[in-house]
């Protein structure tokens, strides 16, 4: 999914460290990506009323989360890869991407936190994560390092925190395919998963249909985009062919074919 940098107003969002032991790393992450450092949780939950409304982005020991507000029935949010490789099923994701000879270059430009990645990451030797807001780029660095050992696919998979459309027009050579999902507008009654939710919440959309027409100019073999199955084709542009699920669509752009 692709999200875009949100006027913080003040902040929003902080950096925190788990513990005051971690001080030192949360503050050094803080300065990478420029968000305020706010402190350990251990003292941040003594100021509750100083924070309502915040998140923060955990260092802990073994692995960099968000939390939403201090409230301990807010659980942790991060890219849970092993989980998710568990609830991994054969979905269309992968029959969009049928006949990509295993040695290609698979581009997700709207990277997200990552879940897709994993069912990407499968099908070819190198699958390259574009994702341009900075700590959403973070959790999906430090999901994939934790999950290397047990998920061998990932060892081939790169995150770049990039503008999509620069780094597409910036290209040396044509990725085999490239991938898009842009986030779902509200369509039904539904409420979407916490993870979503939470970057709903702290991110904006940006503008997919100037992406997409870059992807259609620099794809060497073909552009999937993901939609929800009620939405409109992206762009106004007809699909070479679509496949649809319970809640999800699958439009494949096949540039060999047109």
């Amino acid at each position: 999914m692709a999200f875009n940098v949100l006027d913080m107003k003040e902040s929003t969002l902080f950096v925190a460290s788990s513990n005051e032991q971690l001080k030192q790393k949360a503050l050094t992450l803080a300065k990478k990506i420029k968000l305020p450092f706010a402190g350990n949780l251990e003292s941040l939950k003594q100021q509750k009323k100083n924070f309502s409304g915040s998140s923060f982005l955990v260092v802990s020991e073994n692995l960099i989360y968000l939390k939403k507000e201090l409230s301990g029935t807010s659980q942790p949010i991060f890219c849970d890869f092993l989980k998710w490789n568990k609830e991994s099923k054969k979905s269309n994701l992968i029959k969009t991407m049928r006949g990509l000879p295993k040695p290609s270059v698979i581009i997700d430009a709207t990277a997200g936190l990552g879940k897709d990645a994993l069912v990407l990451s499968s099908l070819v030797e190198k699958l390259i994560l574009i994702e341009i807001v900075p700590w959403v780029s973070v959790l999906l660095e430090d999901g994939i390092k934790n999950s290397r050992d047990s998920l061998p696919d990932l060892m081939h998979t790169h995150v770049i925190c990039s503008n999509a459309k620069k780094f597409l027009l910036g290209l040396k050579f044509k990725p085999e395919a490239i991938y898009l999902d842009p986030m779902f507008e509200n369509t039904g009654k539904s409420k979407a998963k916490r993870e979503v939710q939470a970057l709903r919440d702290l991110t904006v959309q940006t503008d997919e249909e100037e992406l997409f027409k870059v992807a259609l100019k620099k794809a060497k073999d073909r552009v999937v985009v993901k939609r929800h199955k009620k939405a409109k084709n992206l762009g106004g542009i007809k699909p070479t062919f679509s496949l649809k699920g319970r809640v999800v669509r699958y439009d494949v752009y096949s540039l060999k074919l047109s």
